[in-house]
Parts: structure tokens; C-alpha cells; sequence
């Protein structure tokens, strides 16, 4: 029996592999992606053996998906809807169904009071809904598809800049994606995209929409590219994982590649709250130093310039910390 650290190992290298052939743009050194694989040696995508059987997932086989649309800064915000116009010119069937207002930050938070709908006039396939992007997935997915049918593959973003780090415990980008492998039955895979803002450190601006453009182009490709890895032998194995990608913060023409990257640790983030008026408080991004994390992590190759591509899931289990003292300690306390 293979172990479970082996599949981790054998899937990590199965997208890693994927990803070299997503070239972002002409003559890109597709093979730097291998360092973010953990200096493995990257291969090229061996063409699938076989057919899918037709009762296989969809995501499983070559077909269009049904792909459910959403993101945490407003159905209506321009990421989105470049991604919307890419995904159908790619051939998938979409239905975008996402917030009514901004509501990034919100992570996994739920709205449990009644929420309404509004439906774009000029389109019946794009809904804003008023509440929080977990809510609009499980929304849409239960109670906006015909009977019998329900999403492939939830996609959420393009997020107006860059979700790496501990930082993904806040994004509402990852949030949304996350929330159709934990909260539909059967979970749904997931991909959150990010982008890192242009200009300077000092004055960052949102891209433009022909850079958002081409980052949705290379979405597209990417969904096609990477959705085999969600099955093994036709049969979709994970479901409850999502991949973060995000795109630095430089124009598509200057990305020096794609790869896999691990979840960093750290983030440039730090916020307060200070006096407003009486009784009131706003928030305030404190200066900060950029964030320093291993050099396999996505903080580290976003900021040298490559796409990151990270599996995540819901799991918040910390691995690598020691238990036995907290063991002991727990031990030693009563509990009356």
C-alpha cells in the first residue's frame, strides 16, 4: 500500500510536471518552475492512457466543465469578469455567482440570514448575491443549478492583488474556493486566483484590463492543464483540495515561469485601529518589511517572479510542531 506522504509526494510531482507545459508567454523558461517543486527535475505531461470511462466525473475527462464563478470583491469587480469572458471563450459553461459588494477578508464566514439575488440584465448566468463569498457558493450550487446538476470546479478570483503566506487564513478569494470542498455534498475542487498589483512597492495600481486579460487567458489554459490532477484512473480523488495561483506583480511579458510552490508562513500585513470620531474606529495598514519566508514558498517565488501554484485544503492542523510537552501539560491539568 502506497503511503500517504507518497501520494502527496507522487501528486506534488504529477502537477509540478503539468505546470512546465503551461508556458506563460513565448520563450519562457518554463524549467526554473522545477525549483518550486523542490528542485525536482521537471517532466514533461505524459498524455492520458485510455479513455475516461463516461460515468467519471466530468473534471476527469476532456469535455467542458461546468465551472461556478466567484470571488470576494463584487460580482461586478473587473478580475472577475475577465475571467468570466476567458473561461467561456475556453468552452466551459459558467455561471458567475459571487457578492453584491466587496467583501474581501471575509475567509470562510457564512451568512445565515436570508440572502437575496440579483441577476444581471444583459446576462441570466451572472448573479450577485448579497452575501459572503462562501455563502454565494453554497448558494449557487444548491439552489441556482437545474435539479440533478451542480458545478465541476469552483473557481474564484481574479483577486485585485495577492494571497500568499498565513494571509490566506483571512482571503475571501481562498475562502470561496475552500467552501466547495467543506460545505457541498459531494465536496467540489476548487482553484482561487490572485494577482499581485502593478506599478511600485510605493504606488501599486490595479492592472489594467488587457493585463487582466491575459491573466485570465492563462487561467483558462491552466484550468485545462491541471484538472486531470484533481482524479487518478478516471475517479476524482481530490475533491476537497483547492489550488491557490497567484500571479506577481509584474506585467504577464516579464513572469519567469510557473511552478508548485508550499504554503509560506509569513506576511507583509499588519493593520490597527485608531480614532475617527466618537465612538469610532478605522482601520490602518501599518509600513512593513517585505515578508521573508523558505525559498520554496509562495511568498518567496511570487516575489521573484514566478506564478505560484499551492494545493491547499481546509486542514489547519499544524504538522510540524512538537506535541509531547503539550501532551504532558494537558495530562497534568484536571479537569474538575
Amino acid at each position: 500500500m502506497t503511503s500517504t506522504a507518497g501520494n502527496r509526494q507522487s501528486g506534488g510531482l504529477k502537477l509540478a510536471a503539468t505546470l512546465c507545459a503551461l508556458a506563460v508567454a513565448p520563450a519562457l523558461l518554463a524549467a526554473d518552475a522545477s525549483t518550486a517543486g523542490g528542485g525536482s527535475a521537471a517532466r514533461a505531461v505524459e498524455p492520458a492512457t485510455g479513455a475516461v470511462d463516461a460515468a467519471s466525473p466530468a473534471i476527469c475527462g476532456g469535455g467542458p466543465l461546468e465551472i461556478l464563478l466567484t470571488n470576494d470583491d463584487g460580482y461586478q469587480a473587473p478580475g472577475i469578469r475577465a475571467l468570466y469572458d476567458a473561461l467561456r471563450q475556453a468552452g466551459h459553461h459558467v455561471r458567475l455567482a459571487a457578492p453584491v459588494t466587496n467583501a474581501s477578508g471575509s475567509s470562510l464566514s457564512f451568512t445565515w440570514s436570508t440572502a437575496s439575488v440579483v441577476t444581471d440584465p444583459a446576462d441570466p448566468n451572472v448573479i450577485g448575491i448579497s452575501a459572503t463569498p462562501a455563502t454565494a457558493v453554497v448558494l449557487a450550487a444548491t439552489a441556482l443549478y437545474p435539479p440533478g446538476r451542480g458545478p465541476d470546479l469552483v473557481v474564484s478570483g481574479i483577486n485585485d492583488g495577492a494571497n500568499t503566506g498565513s494571509l490566506l487564513a483571512l482571503s475571501g478569494t481562498v475562502g470561496a474556493a475552500l467552501a466547495g470542498t467543506v460545505l457541498l455534498d459531494p465536496p467540489v475542487p476548487g482553484i482561487a486566483v490572485s494577482a499581485g498589483r502593478t506599478g511600485t512597492p510605493d504606488a501599486p495600481h490595479a492592472r489594467s484590463p488587457e493585463e487582466l486579460a491575459r491573466v485570465a487567458t492563462h487561467l483558462a489554459r491552466l484550468v485545462s492543464g491541471t484538472r486531470a490532477w484533481f482524479c487518478e484512473g478516471g475517479k476524482l480523488l481530490r475533491s476537497t483540495t483547492v489550488l491557490n495561483v497567484n500571479y506577481p506583480a509584474r506585467p504577464m511579458a516579464e513572469v519567469r515561469g510557473v511552478g508548485v510552490a508550499r504554503q509560506g508562513r509569513s506576511t507583509d500585513l499588519r493593520l490597527r485601529f485608531e480614532p475617527s470620531g466618537p465612538a469610532a474606529y478605522d482601520s490602518r495598514q501599518l509600513p512593513a518589511a517585505p515578508a521573508s519566508d523558505a525559498a520554496d514558498s509562495d511568498v518567496t517565488l511570487l516575489g521573484e517572479g514566478y506564478v505560484t501554484v499551492t494545493p491547499i485544503s481546509a486542514h489547519l492542523g499544524e504538522r510540524d510542531v512538537p506535541v509531547e510537552d503539550l501532551e504532558r501539560r494537558l495530562a497534568a491539568t484536571k479537569l474538575q
